[in-house]
């Protein structure tokens, strides 16, 4: 069954067929569409790669938590879908903070078979003491045991294996929202199956700064730019 979704596409004017869905965070309780959806299509297309955008299901009225595998189930069928349009040879998926966990988990998934990923600041894992708690409790809700299936099988890092594509972590080491250890888990699983991954970590600099452009300090996204052009052929 095909999934109705709120998926925004946002055309380079010289596309080069490479695309990115972009995946906004907010704690599986909101969408940051501005700073973490928008403005990253945005920086996407004047690099000449399409972008969508998606507003996946977040907890709320309609929505109470626990959410999963609402999601889930949502990137899958975006990358099917974007993939369906004709429009890219590759594809790749771009999340920020809790958006960063559906993007983790979502290019852990052989049925996604996306080309790369970019994680920014993001959520990894759901074991307590190293996880976001809102967007753990939005997601998989309170009442999730330590150690229980679901718990596990949303820990990114525990999904990583040979066939995970390239991959561009950023965080910052004192993140007092979502844990530094979240990215280094992520690296150090890529690390262990000898996957391809690149991580920038920043020594300062607080959550949610979305891509810092003109900020000498806390700017990113050049060393992304980098890694783009030299570990994603044409782009």
């Amino acid at each position: 069954m095909t999934l109705d979704l709120k998926l925004d596409f946002y055309p380079a004017s010289d596309p080069s067929r490479t695309g990115v869905l972009v995946l906004p965070g907010g704690g599986y309780e909101f969408i940051s569409m501005d700073k973490e959806g928008t403005a990253p299509a945005r920086w996407l297309n004047d690099h000449r790669l399409d972008a969508w955008v998606l507003s996946y299901t977040t907890a709320g009225p309609s929505s109470p938590a626990p959410i999963f595998p609402a999601p889930q189930r949502e990137a899958l069928e975006a990358v099917r879908q974007i993939r369906a349009s004709g429009r890219v040879d590759k594809l790749g998926i771009w999340g920020f903070s809790a958006g960063g966990h559906l993007a983790a988990v979502t290019v852990t998934d052989p049925g996604a078979n996306l080309d790369f990923a970019i994680l920014a600041y993001p959520v990894i894992s759901m074991a307590a003491g190293t996880t976001h708690e809102g967007s753990r409790r939005n997601l998989i809700g309170d009442g999730c045991e330590a150690g229980s299936d679901a718990e596990n099988a949303m820990c990114a890092e525990k999904r990583v294996d040979t066939n995970t594509p390239p991959t561009f972590l950023f965080h910052t080491a004192n993140d007092d929202a979502v844990p530094v250890q979240n990215t280094l888990e992520f690296a150090t699983a890529m690390a262990k199956h000898r996957r391809p991954f690149e991580a920038l970590v920043l020594p300062d600099g607080p959550h949610g700064l979305g891509l810092a452009l003109g900020d000498e300090r806390l700017g990113w996204t050049s060393e992304l730019e980098r890694w783009l052009k030299f570990s994603v052929s044409n782009v």
